[in-house]
């Protein structure tokens, strides 16, 4: 990937989008409903609305350069178990690298991860090694130069990575305890701060993930946008990840924070205290991230390994064979924390949405 990964506000954006975290409201029967592929307006974009028992989202279609109503529909999946000791292993790697973007630092993710290596490591039958990448730029970079075999990404930096050549498809999505796949970027700040909204943070110091992070980076960007903000009007920190954007706050690198996926008071967040910080703003829900795997490793050496993550990369089997320490369900961590249940099926046009925010905020960092 050529030159470093920078983000670029436009101004005319942000008089027309409607706000993300807008939330869920229903509409009457008319002419007006609206239906699957039907047109939206630029002041409905990111607008979620339900009619007839249904979900829709305005989203911006890149390909028609409209603005559309698209069915929010929950990942699903059918899937035949498959015995890895009976397939066709001509050609499959003497290694399985899996890697992932940093959420935290690499100690804490290697720890997180260990059950999900071990369960390949056993399924597989071949050494399985853990990538935790240390910035979002070298993980993509990695997966362009092929040194690891799968990748757990964001939405946003599994399109980028596309973008600049990793040949690369998606094999699952994570799926939490509530039958949810998607998740939100949230806005912190410490208690006793004045900044009630986005639309306070003109003229503040103001912590983000990176360019390439969907939830700490393109989604706070249209937040922004849609405030009325621009470039100029904040101060950016670019921490590298979502725990360090946090802990910006709390070290006073910034007066307001956006991150996801975190829990102040525990791991690398331990030594802040609750009580002492808020949440302000939360964006709408954010489609996960794809598990991604190399797409020129034998069909069936992907074949296997998606129907191991599809059956077995779920709590039950967890807590059957101990993997990562799971002796119960409700505790038991998958992968990253306990909320994620198990793995479905995801199509790579599950992630249309996210590429219709970069088209309308014009993220520079969401090209090629």
């Amino acid at each position: 990937m050529k030159g470093r990964l920078k983000l670029k506000f436009v101004v005319a954006a942000a008089a027309v989008l409607a706000l993300v975290g807008a939330g869920t409201t229903s509409v009457a029967a008319s002419s007006a409903t609206p239906k699957a592929g039907g047109e939206c307006t630029k002041v409905q974009y990111a607008k979620i609305v339900k009619a007839a028992g249904k979900s829709y989202r305005c989203i911006y279609d890149a390909k028609t350069k409209k603005y559309r109503w698209q069915l929010i529909t929950k990942a699903t999946t059918t899937v035949t178990t498959v015995d890895p000791t009976k397939v066709d292993k001509t050609g499959w790697p003497s290694k399985f690298v899996i890697g992932g973007v940093p959420a935290e630092n690499v100690a804490a993710m290697q720890t997180k991860w260990q059950g999900l290596v071990k369960l390949f490591q056993d399924e597989l039958g071949i050494p399985v090694e853990f990538y935790a990448g240390t910035s979002y730029a070298g993980v993509i970079e990695a997966s362009i130069a092929n040194k690891v075999d799968m990748v757990a990404w964001g939405a946003m930096s599994y399109i980028v990575s596309k973008l600049n050549g990793a040949k690369i498809e998606p094999v699952a999505i994570s799926k939490y305890v509530d039958g949810s796949t998607s998740y939100t970027s949230k806005l912190w700040v410490k208690s006793d701060s004045t900044i009630a909204g986005i639309k306070d943070l003109k003229g503040k110091k103001v912590c983000f993930v990176t360019q390439t992070s969907t939830s700490g980076g393109l989604i706070p960007t249209e937040g922004i946008l849609n405030a009325g903000l621009t470039e100029k009007d904040i101060t950016q920190n670019w921490t590298g990840g979502h725990d360090k954007s946090m802990l910006g706050l709390s070290t006073n690198q910034c007066e307001a924070a956006f991150s996801c996926c975190v829990v102040i008071g525990t791991g690398t967040l331990a030594a802040m205290k609750p009580a002492e910080y808020k949440q302000i703003w939360e964006s709408g829900p954010i489609p996960n991230g794809p598990m991604s795997i190399r797409s020129t490793l034998p069909a069936s050496f992907k074949a296997a390994v998606r129907n191991i993550l599809l059956t077995k990369g779920n709590k039950e089997y967890f807590v059957s064979k101990g993997y990562n320490g799971c002796t119960d369900i409700a505790t038991c961590v998958v992968v990253e924390d306990k909320n994620v249940n198990n793995f479905v099926e995801v199509k790579d046009s599950f992630y249309d949405y996210i590429r219709g925010v970069c088209e309308a905020t014009k993220s520079s960092s969401c090209k090629a």
